[in-house]
């Protein structure tokens, strides 16, 4: 069992190192034209960001209702949502294209897309565990009162 606001402040350092203030938010391609195109990451970011924040907004009420949480499920659920936010944070670590070799080009766009993909299912999985986990402390403790 942990402290209950350790948790709590995990996710929130997650989710404030998770929000980018760059161009990603809207662009325009031609200069002088006033449209602006959402870019794919600033949609994936944006769900990421809602995501964590309402995993942290859950932490703090475990952190409010009950005295311990359990140290096994906080920390599953922090080494199955990293991967992901280090994916969405960096992206060019798991990149890994030589311009100077266009060959290996599309071996590397596929081992991203994979990567992508590996990453998104474990930030799926974490969310879920942690949900199951806020479903029987808070919700099943609080009919049972």
């Amino acid at each position: 069992m942990t402290r209950p606001y350790i948790p709590f402040f995990a996710f929130l350092v997650l989710l404030l190192s998770s929000i980018s203030l760059s161009t990603d938010f809207a662009t325009s391609v031609v200069p002088g034209w006033h449209t602006t195109v959402f870019s794919p990451y600033f949609l994936g970011k944006s769900t990421i960001i809602i995501t964590l924040l309402l995993v942290t907004i859950g932490y703090f009420f475990l952190s409010k209702r009950t005295a311990n949480i359990s140290r096994i499920i906080f920390f599953i659920h922090l080494i199955l949502t990293i991967p992901f936010i280090l994916f969405l944070k960096f992206p060019s670590i798991f990149l890994g294209i030589s311009h100077a070799n266009p060959e290996k080009m599309g071996e590397a766009l596929s081992l991203r897309i994979t990567l992508m993909f590996l990453a998104g299912v474990l930030f799926i999985a974490g969310q879920v565990t942690f949900l199951v986990y806020f479903i029987r402390n808070i919700i099943i403790k609080r009919t049972l009162i």
